[in-house]
């Protein structure tokens, strides 16, 4: 089934819909925003409900972490009370796994993961995960094999849906590029004065096709012809990926790109209405 995305990059939302049914919605415009990476301090630690309080600098809302999120927060491994694993004013490494409703601020968690294309780098984890959504098992075993020699030392690796297919140097340049970004977090984290942000995807086409971008996507909408460029050299290096790799000798079968359309939300018509909906929400909330 056929899917569209419709990104309104000035609003920062977008939307993947299929058949005239909005699939998802995609809504950056928050002080705290999903995959989010602070230097927050524990304001307080609540032993009844197993969580704690943590500064991320907002004056009017603490961030909140529960126990069984706090991964490598622990100052000890062995299981107990919260107030035994985390230390009121203690600095700590968060990330934000959901943003704030209402008067609850964001829901942090220890266990950092920074997404790529074709990968997600987790810091703190352990062992190779493959998507699910990759069925042929020759290609499980290249992809599991590659990524277990790839893996950095003490670290774990997920390989995305997309990986299938890419070639060996177009997922080590991901990984590269996800180290990269993970060794400016660490030294933001010791340069940079708590509470502070330390990471937050900028991009926000880039993010968009990133996560939602997939084969079955054959049309995507844009605000702006700028926009427009960076989607094609998005899908064209993505692309570069898939057709360095080789089969048997032979080529890739190769999809072809989907449609791009810069477009006026105002001017947006039946399928565009996606991208009127996602302006409208925002405007309610």
């Amino acid at each position: 089934m056929s899917k569209q995305i419709i990104i309104a990059e000035q609003h920062r939302i977008a939307a993947v819909f299929s058949e005239d049914q909005i699939q998802e919605l995609i809504v950056a415009t928050g002080s705290h925003q999903v995959g989010d990476i602070y230097l927050g301090v524990v304001e307080n630690v609540l032993p009844g409900i197993d969580a704690a309080f943590v500064n991320l600098g907002d004056t009017e809302r603490n961030g909140f972490i529960h126990v069984t999120d706090l991964g490598p927060l622990r100052l000890k491994r062995t299981a107990g009370s919260i107030t035994e694993l985390l230390a009121p004013q203690q600095k700590v490494l968060v990330q934000v796994m959901k943003e704030p409703t209402g008067n609850k601020g964001p829901r942090l968690t220890g266990n950092v993961s920074l997404p790529g294309r074709y990968l997600v780098l987790m810091p703190f984890g352990r062992g190779v995960n493959l998507s699910r959504r990759i069925r042929s098992e020759s290609e499980r075993n290249r992809l599991r094999a590659l990524a277990v020699l790839i893996k950095p030392a003490g670290m774990g690796l997920l390989v995305r849906t997309e990986a299938e297919g890419v070639a060996e140097e177009a997922i080590l340049e991901d990984l590269e590029a996800l180290q990269k970004q993970w060794e400016n977090v660490q030294q933001e984290a010791t340069t940079t004065r708590a509470p502070s942000l330390l990471n937050r995807d900028d991009d926000f086409i880039q993010r968009v096709l990133r996560d939602m971008y997939s084969a079955d996507v054959n049309r995507i909408v844009v605000d702006s012809h700028t926009g427009m460029k960076r989607v094609k050299q998005h899908l064209v290096g993505w692309s570069a990926g898939k057709s360095r790799r080789r089969f048997g000798g032979s080529s890739p079968r190769s999809r072809p790109h989907p449609r791009i359309f810069p477009r006026q939300c105002r001017h947006s018509r039946s399928n565009e209405a996606a991208c009127r909906f996602a302006i409208r929400r925002l405007h309610h909330h």
